[in-house]
């Protein structure tokens, strides 16, 4: 069936193109509109606004599917741990009586206390049943004293490389795992959830994408688990089979160490298909927002308040860079490296000059966050053989604004996520949420990120870096053609034009047309996949 499409202004993708008042849908792509057949069926879209449907080049869903079981510890339902402990006593979970009660999303500098919970506070909710609470960037956790008993935490405990295990005065745990290896330490005594709960899980998430036009996403950091229950590809590929209508690309986490041979080969058909490993996933060092990011300068630190690490660390040493890249390299793969801090990203580019690219249609290495991305940084990546894509992630600064203000000089907080200056540096940009890891309760609603890279205000609406803004047409190229080119596709998408798959979305109001701080109130009116429209607002 030819379907034309008309009465529309549609945004085709790249900030330089002309908007379309129509365009064609032929077998489920884009088709040449300048050729009329006698039998195309005409829909008038009534003059909606249309873009491609958004790519999600940085998130997490399978977390997302289970923030959506557990209790939101973010503003404004939650402003301080008093709220956090109410909330948490009165979710489903403590109801039940048994088992596992979670939260996610806090950030102790939006809390009234200005402090992180602790086993104290989490022990008001329970005593006898572990409590869990995930921070913002979801490295970090507290956790009360069941949980702590329940992974053998006590004061005799090393504290993990690359992370810390709070303490009191007296040295006893207060409740903090500090960085992605402490957390570790109660995730693997958490409950075993089978294979088939987490698929009913992931359900929910085809209203969540359908609603937020995104149709392709990305798994960041999933462990590679083939035969087991959590096996994330598997699990990804059942929910697609019942109704999850999003593509997704897989980058799991490096397990290895320092064997390039560390973990077993990937096959073929793991590497192809809409559901696929893309990569393998490597953290280069920590959050901006936690004060663990690897800096060339000191973070920011109240009177009296010391650290051992003022300017951050790295959780990542060459060896184990080297095996992972030749692990890539050999299945070809791409590496992707989470590296926020300026100090950091030298020394991933470091280790990068002297690479040779080993895919061809895609980037072979992709740099994750990039927060404090220099223009030096810019300049090296230009001269490199092997240039990597990049994403940063803008509602960071936005949703973590007092963290952000609390830890970074001024000049810092200007300079990061210098959306401009990247856009123009590098190709395979995206702009990407991170979801759910950061202090926003839909933070992969795309107009927000959208509105904060146009205005460059934070949710209290202050001002970090207004020199970095962008305009609209760069911010929605950079959630749509440009984010396509940062990872592979099925098929060609995020842009309309001829051949193109048809995924798009039509919009509540036009972007270019209402002021910049009425961006982030848009919302997707209907989302198309391959030319069917999957959902509309009005019947959802």
């Amino acid at each position: 069936m030819r379907t034309r499409f008309v009465n529309l202004k549609a945004f085709v993708g790249l900030a330089d193109r002309p908007f379309l008042t129509e365009f064609v849908v032929e077998n489920g792509r884009f088709d040449d509109a300048s050729v009329s057949a006698p039998d195309e069926r005409v829909v008038d879209l009534g003059g909606a606004f249309v873009a491609p449907a958004f790519i999600e080049a940085h998130a997490h869903p399978m977390m997302i599917a289970e923030a959506l079981e557990t209790t939101a510890c973010v503003p404004p339902a939650v402003n301080s741990i008093e709220e956090m402990v109410a909330a948490l006593a009165a979710s489903e979970a403590a109801k039940r009586g048994s088992g596992w009660i979670e939260g996610w999303g806090y950030d102790e500098t939006l809390l009234a206390e200005g402090r992180s919970p602790t086993r104290a506070d989490l022990d008001r909710v329970s005593r006898d049943r572990p409590v869990v609470v995930r921070r913002s960037d979801c490295h970090s956790c507290a956790v009360n004293s069941a949980a702590l008993a329940l992974a053998g935490i006590t004061r005799e405990t090393p504290d993990p490389a690359g992370a810390k295990i709070g303490r009191d005065a007296s040295g006893e745990p207060n409740g903090l795992l500090i960085e992605t290896a402490a957390s570790a330490l109660i995730d693997r005594v958490r409950p075993t959830v089978d294979e088939a709960q987490i698929v009913n899980r992931m359900l929910r998430l085809r209203e969540h994408y359908l609603s937020h036009g995104i149709l392709t996403t990305t798994e960041m950091m999933p462990r590679r688990r083939p035969g087991a229950s959590d096996d994330a590809l598997a699990i990804w590929r059942k929910a697609r089979e019942a109704g999850v209508p999003v593509d997704v690309n897989l980058y799991f986490a490096w397990e290895g160490g320092t064997d390039p041979f560390g973990v077993p080969e990937l096959s073929h058909e793991e590497k192809c298909g809409p559901v696929r490993y893309a990569g393998v996933k490597l953290f280069g060092d920590g959050s901006v927002s936690g004060r663990t990011a690897a800096m060339r300068e000191a973070f920011k630190f109240a009177p009296g308040e010391k650290s051992d690490r003022p300017a951050g660390f790295m959780t990542l040493d060459e060896p184990v860079f080297r095996a992972a890249l030749a692990y890539a390299r050999r299945n070809g793969v791409a590496l992707s490296i989470h590296v926020m801090g300026d100090r950091s990203i030298d020394t991933i580019l470091d280790w990068l000059e002297s690479e040779a690219p080993w895919l061809e249609d895609v980037p072979s290495v992709r740099l994750e966050h990039v927060t404090m991305m220099r223009p030096d940084h810019l300049a090296r990546i230009a001269r490199m053989a092997l240039q990597p894509a990049l994403t940063t992630q803008v509602i960071f600064p936005f949703a973590e604004w007092r963290s952000y203000r609390s830890a970074l000089t001024e000049a810092n907080l200007n300079a990061a996520c210098a959306v401009d200056e990247i856009a123009r540096a590098v190709e395979p940009f995206a702009l990407s949420s991170d979801a759910p890891a950061t202090t926003w309760a839909d933070a992969d609603d795309v107009f927000v990120s959208i509105a904060a890279a146009v205005t460059r205000r934070d949710a209290e609406g202050g001002y970090f870096g207004r020199s970095h803004a962008v305009d609209v047409a760069t911010a929605l190229s950079l959630y749509t053609g440009r984010a396509a080119k940062v990872m592979p596709t099925e098929g060609t998408i995020g842009v309309i034009a001829p051949g193109a798959r048809a995924h798009f979305v039509t919009l509540t109001d036009d972007p270019f047309a209402v002021p910049p701080e009425a961006i982030a109130v848009i919302r997707v009116a209907s989302t198309w996949r391959d030319g069917v429209r999957l959902w509309a607002i009005n019947e959802a």
